[in-house]
């Protein structure tokens, strides 16, 4: 027997790392959050949504075990006494939808999820996206990012190559890295991934020169996509879903934000048709989540798509978050019920967090128009959610063409930094690409990323304001 040692041992963990773990990339967003913290910074870089607009304001928690119930407070109630009056509670059947039960959610559930909100999820689908095939399935996640990676998980190995947008989130290039994959971004205009240049990508993919099979996977997010704010319209859609027919290419329809898409005139305007209304084949897989709707926090949502494909993203997260956290499916159960069920959902709260968010984006877009050089910007068409992509007009910069976009595009973040206002460089975002861009086409292609979802009115003036000074210093107008 070894003798023990009263000296530690040294251990090369790395040593013991798995090909995952060598291989994982953090968000290149992590690298914006020293700058978030300088004082007096004004943050427009991050994507989360006013705790105002949280459907939730305060809990109350009964406690058997020290015989009292304790309080929980949220934005705008601070003390028990300025909850909400409590409602009635009228008992529901087990089989009637939205019947939490905290006897049954704290349990483990089926990794599909508990029956009652299942049967909720299911009617919501047929209600909103109306699948045109009868074999489709649902399954909750934890999220659209367990949601995502179960997909991935269940459809590609090691070495594949996965087709994503041409300006894609961090949490979905990251990982693919990690998982082994080789993202390749598909050329984007301002109605999203253009259907030609997909085509052509896949017309022209050699196995050989590229070191690796055809891609099968599509990955978008179609409406007021992060970072680039772009809703695909349905008649590009339908070229994008032929394309993926004629190259025999799944989709995987990464959408939390189709609910905070503009509608003018609020329940009366529809949604743009889904990738999954549209689906003949069974070929999209849809990914949901109550993340933007109800809270980040509640990491709740759910994947729809042909039942052979979900039940394999089933077993995905069998393993891994093995079923959602039954405090979440209680609550968003519950909030859903108070609501009104389908109804108030579809026809009152959808239209009044639509209508939150469109007015955000509709002001950054004024104040945009007020208070930066047209000379230096060019302002995206507004679609809802929580982001504008905004070109910078790198070809009449006057440096430009002696430093490359690239160059110039650092130095505008740099003096935005120094005017203490943050917003997200465009090189974060982008893909790994098959084309060589010239230095025109480059310039062409040079954004940031403005958030507009968390800061109050008077902080985003001040914060264009700041924009504004940024670039005309660096325009030297």
């Amino acid at each position: 027997m070894p003798a023990a040692t009263r000296t530690r041992i040294p251990i090369d963990y790395a040593s013991y790392f798995s090909l995952e773990s060598k291989y994982r990339e953090r968000s290149r967003l992590k690298e914006i959050k020293p700058f978030s913290e300088i004082p007096g910074m004004i943050n427009f870089g991050v994507g989360i949504p006013h705790p105002s607009t949280f459907p939730v304001d305060g809990m109350t928690l009964s406690l058997p075990f020290v015989g009292k119930s304790v309080f929980v407070p949220g934005y705008g109630t601070r003390t028990p006494e300025e909850l909400q009056e409590l409602a009635p509670y009228t008992p529901t059947s087990k089989t009637e939808a939205l019947n939490p039960d905290l006897a049954e959610e704290l349990q483990y559930s089926a990794t599909y999820g508990q029956k009652h909100f299942l049967s909720w999820i299911k009617e919501h689908v047929r209600r909103v996206h109306a699948p045109l095939y009868d074999d489709w399935e649902v399954c909750c996640t934890a999220g659209n990012t367990d949601g995502v990676d179960g997909v991935m998980r269940a459809l590609l190995d090691r070495g594949d190559h996965l087709l994503v947008e041409e300006f894609a989130y961090p949490g979905l290039l990251s990982p693919a890295v990690s998982l082994g994959l080789k993202s390749v971004g598909v050329p984007m205009d301002d109605k999203g991934i253009v259907a030609d240049e997909l085509d052509r990508i896949m017309d022209d993919w050699d196995e050989n020169a590229r070191g690796g099979p055809r891609p099968k996977l599509l990955v978008l997010v179609p409406t007021c996509s992060n970072p680039a704010g772009v809703t695909i319209p349905v008649e590009r859609k339908r070229e994008i879903y032929d394309v993926c027919r004629k190259h025999n290419i799944l989709i995987c329809e990464d959408d939390p934000y189709c609910f905070l898409q503009i509608r003018p005139n609020d329940a009366a305007s529809p949604i743009v048709p889904t990738f999954l209304s549209l689906d003949i084949d069974g070929r999209v897989i849809r990914v949901d989540s109550f993340s933007k709707i109800v809270a980040p926090g509640a990491r709740l949502g759910f994947v729809t798509g042909p039942a052979p494909l979900v039940e394999k993203i089933m077993n995905t997260r069998e393993s891994a978050t093995q079923c959602p956290s039954g405090f979440s499916v209680a609550a968003v159960s519950a909030v859903l019920r108070a609501w009104g069920s389908h109804d108030g959902f579809e026809n009152r709260y959808i239209p009044y967090i639509s209508d939150i968010y469109s007015k955000r984006c509709l002001m950054m877009i004024d104040l945009l128009k007020q208070h930066v050089d047209p000379g230096t910007i060019e302002i995206p068409q507004p679609s809802g959610g929580m982001f504008l992509f905004v070109r910078l007009k790198i070809e009449t910069h006057p440096d430009f063409p002696t430093l490359s976009p690239s160059i110039i595009a650092k130095r505008v973040f740099d003096t935005m930094v120094e005017e203490k206002v943050l917003a997200v460089p465009g090189l974060y975002f982008r893909a790994p690409s098959l084309d060589a861009l010239t230095p025109e086409e480059e310039a062409r292609k040079t954004f940031f990323r403005i958030s507009f979802s968390l800061p109050p009115p008077d902080v985003m003036k001040q914060g264009v304001e700041r924009i504004g000074r940024a670039l005309a210093r660096d325009w030297r107008l």
